[in-house]
């Protein structure tokens, strides 16, 4: 890992570990062993956003890796990303998520006729954004993978109150974020301050991690050499 960018084949590993994390756990919520509020920390270099080595290109295909896991298994999954907010001038997305809904839908997934996962993209594995809009043809996903959800700083960008919205229309069925980032981001105008700040942190915690990997360095502000990993 002190090497970047990763051998492909150190990035398959943290694919496959997270991977049958996410079955694991989708297995065991359907049997009432698990909570359906799951939560997943993958912070290998190149999956750290705080980093001079982040690569979009591997959360994508840390995302695609668990989407197909679990479609092997006959369970359709919806991978999400949040859209826009703020209000007017100040309407954005975070940056680590520029771009990522259109790039999830153009990468390869090897769906198409004759490849191996032929008719897999559209039947078990569709895309969305973060919210309650959830119509018939929704109500037909079995895990809801959302990627990297986080608040923004400014007017109106708290992804809290639209993932709350999303996972209670989910109901039973298993909600899986992927390195979240739901503390409040305080601004000038007063938004994420005080007001409900404690249902804000206790709808964050209800999440249980089903798999966290990080890495331990010799200081905050220091990311080499790494001297361990927290699994």
């Amino acid at each position: 890992l002190n090497q970047v960018p990763h051998n492909r084949f150190v990035r398959k590993y943290f694919y496959d570990m997270a991977s049958q994390a996410a079955l694991d756990a989708a297995v065991l919520c359907s049997e009432g062993k698990l909570t359906n509020r799951m939560k997943m920390t993958v912070m290998f270099p190149e999956m750290n956003p705080s980093m001079d080595s982040y690569r979009i290109g591997t959360l994508l295909e840390l995302a695609r890796s668990i989407a197909i896991k679990l479609a092997e298994q006959n369970l359709r999954v919806r991978v999400c990303v949040q859209g826009s907010m703020g209000v007017g001038i100040f309407t954005g997305i975070p940056k680590q998520l520029n771009g990522v809904s259109t790039l999830l839908q153009r990468m390869d997934w090897e769906s198409e006729v004759g490849e191996e996962n032929e008719g897999m993209v559209g039947d078990y594995v569709n895309f969305g954004f973060v919210g309650k809009e959830h119509n018939s043809a929704v109500q037909q996903d079995d895990v809801f993978l959302i990627i990297c959800p986080q608040n923004m700083l400014g007017l109106e960008c708290s992804i809290i109150q639209p993932l709350s919205e999303m996972v209670e229309a989910a109901g039973d069925r298993p909600v899986i974020i992927l390195n979240p980032d739901l503390t409040d981001k305080i601004s000038s105008q007063g938004q994420q301050s005080i007001r409900g700040r404690q249902q804000r942190i206790d709808f964050a915690e209800s999440f249980e991690t089903i798999f966290q990997f990080q890495n331990i360095y010799t200081s905050g502000t220091s990311y080499f050499p790494i001297l361990g990993s927290v699994v």
